[in-house]
């Protein structure tokens, strides 16, 4: 994996290493978390996939649903962002997957038409993912889409059952009667830095993909050189929001990455949205994440060409030689004869990368170069969560908590007066 940044603003010297002696205390903090395996911090998120026992745990989910054609995956946030970013951008594997996150009866009625195709009850399995078993989109999805299986295929439809979650939770009671497969995800982990727990992992074994890799990337990741990188750049960032910077734009170059993109978004934006800081004073400061393809060149690439101001953006981009095309040279793209697309796609990046210098523009890139995209998503996600820990304690805000997203769901409950 490579880094770059090109930085307008010209961040001194001594402003980053003021900002590294701001975060020193909490540097060292984190370390003796992950040293200690101190389950009992919600930084543990960044080295709980060392733990054997998980690993132990993924073999025998592994093993128990050998035979699965198709993957229904119900939760919201946290519970699903993970494991769809790392499926789109590994690419399909023989297990397909369905993501049921918010309530929408249309797309439920879709999915269980393609369910109702198979005929062995061994071909599919839902895994229901909350931690505080209480998730009313999870709930109420979960229920509908197991009442309809159990038509289909009866009781044993629990038995293709996952729920991960609180084990003194009410969901993990139900569950553990019906004779289905509960797993306990940890206790102080929330559910946007939770990609390398039980939460993605179980999901992404029952899918197929290379979890120890993508596990080895995700603790490479703690390695003095990344937690320096990690460091740095939530200083860069820090002095970004200091100079009146509140866009966050990922740009993510290639549509696989999108879901990587709506990851990062709600990592980035739950972690550092507080209405008030440790201190309880008011937030004043902020960066509003937005996702970005190739496709938007066509849109508010204008805008921020023109000169929109404010915008601090990073570009993810594969280097990816596995999948190329030769152009014809008498076809009706013939000027481009002779080249791939891959080439093409290369020289749009480059192109972009000279418009953003060209107009001044701040940006940072990532470049996944190596031979396993498996290890490079989970470094690139470890790198992240770490990043994103370090730029909360810089601000003050306490990074694991969601005060304000726990008000919509007591007010839907007051609304059906329940």
């Amino acid at each position: 994996m490579r880094f770059s940044i090109y930085d307008t603003e010209k961040i001194s010297k001594p402003v980053q290493t003021e900002g590294r002696k701001a975060l020193a205390s909490y540097r060292a903090e984190v370390e003796k978390v992950i040293k200690n395996h101190n389950y009992r911090r919600p930084e543990y998120a960044l080295t709980h996939t060392s733990d054997g026992e998980l690993h132990n745990t993924l073999e025998k989910v592994r093993n128990s649903f050998k035979r699965a054609k198709h993957l229904v995956l119900i939760g919201i946030g946290g519970s699903s962002l993970g494991v769809e970013a790392v499926h789109s951008a590994l690419g399909q594997k023989d297990v397909k997957l369905s993501v049921l996150d918010t309530i929408a009866p249309y797309e439920i009625d879709i999915l269980l038409t393609q369910l109702d195709a198979y005929k062995k009850v061994e071909q599919v399995v839902v895994c229901v993912i909350s931690k505080s078993g209480a998730t009313v989109e999870t709930l109420v999805n979960s229920s509908v889409v197991l009442d309809a299986l159990q038509k289909q295929f009866g009781k044993e439809v629990y038995k293709q059952t996952v729920y991960i979650g609180d084990d003194s939770s009410t969901a993990a009671a139900y569950f553990k009667r019906k004779k289905s497969l509960c797993i306990t995800m940890p206790e102080k982990i929330g559910g946007r830095f939770s990609v390398a727990t039980e939460v993605a992992l179980v999901p992404l074994t029952i899918l197929g993909h290379d979890v120890d890799a993508y596990s080895a990337g995700f603790l490479s990741a703690n390695e003095p050189e990344f937690e320096t990188i990690a460091a740095d750049g939530a200083v860069l960032l820090q002095q970004y929001l200091k100079k009146g910077y509140r866009h966050f734009n990922l740009f993510m170059f290639d549509k696989r990455l999108y879901q990587v993109g709506a990851w990062y978004r709600q990592l980035l934006a739950e972690s550092l949205g507080k209405a008030t800081d440790k201190n309880k004073k008011p937030v004043t400061v902020g960066m509003l994440p937005t996702i970005t393809t190739a496709v938007e060149l066509h849109s508010v690439g204008q805008q921020y060409f023109s000169g929109y101001s404010g915008v601090f953006t990073e570009f993810v981009v594969f280097e990816d030689e596995q999948h190329e095309h030769k152009i014809s040279k008498s076809g009706i793209a013939k000027v481009y004869g002779g080249l791939t697309n891959q080439e093409v796609a290369v020289a749009m990046y480059a192109s972009v990368i000279k418009s953003y210098q060209a107009n001044r523009m701040p940006y940072r890139s990532v470049i996944f170069d190596d031979t396993s995209l498996a290890y490079s998503l989970g470094q690139y996600m470890g790198l992240r969560m770490r990043e994103v820990m370090y730029l909360a304690d810089l601000l003050e805000i306490n990074a694991f908590n969601q005060p304000n997203v726990e008000s919509y769901k007591k007010n839907t409950r007051k609304i059906l007066g329940l």
